[in-house]
């Protein structure tokens, strides 16, 4: 059996709402073609603002 390398996580619905009104226009579509994609770029950058070293 093959284990997946990612992890869900829940978000609240309000802020699922939100980053999808976001993404769903035009130029934000094209550099985020997903919530998820958002989400791990968000995650990404307030990590390396807080110092950590990510690969």
């Amino acid at each position: 059996m093959k284990k997946r390398k990612d992890t869900v996580v829940r978000i609240s619905r309000w802020l699922d709402r939100e980053i999808e009104q976001l993404i769903s226009k035009r130029k934000m579509r094209v550099r985020f073609p997903s919530k998820r994609n958002f989400v791990d770029f968000a995650v990404m950058k307030l990590l390396e603002e807080k110092g950590a070293k990510l690969k």
